[in-house]
């Protein structure tokens, strides 16, 4: 159950048009996993009725999306589940490190991000 809530509240997440998927630390991994950690653990009961709310439309968004972009999803989210807690735990402490700068130091993050990006790998 806590699995299906979690795709729930985190499917539409991802949907919402922005780019959550743009913090370089992993290209396997998005931010929306990083915004509702609490979230997790808790049971559909748990939760207010904003975040059921919120869930419901998030779910709802995420089956108006295309298979493909479904699935995309979905394995993301597994590839995150499966990933050690202390791995999730350090990705969400430089999400929010990243989320803390300003815009010049973003600016400067993602050029060199870029650049390293750029360097070919053996």
């Amino acid at each position: 159950m806590k699995a299906k809530i979690m795709m729930l509240i985190l499917g539409g997440l991802l949907c919402k048009g922005t780019d959550l998927w743009a913090f370089p630390t992993t290209d396997l991994f998005s931010a929306p996993f990083l915004v509702v950690p609490q979230l997790i653990e808790q049971n559909w009961q748990d939760l207010s009725p904003q975040e059921r709310a919120r869930a419901l439309e998030n779910y709802k968004r995420f089956k108006r999306l295309p298979p493909e972009k479904q699935r995309t999803l979905e394995e993301k989210y597994n590839r995150w589940m499966q990933l050690p807690d202390e791995e999730r735990d350090r990705i969400r402490r430089n999400y929010d490190r990243y989320r803390r700068m300003d815009s010049d130091q973003k600016e400067d993050f993602w050029r060199k991000y870029k650049y390293w990006q750029s360097i070919p790998r053996d």
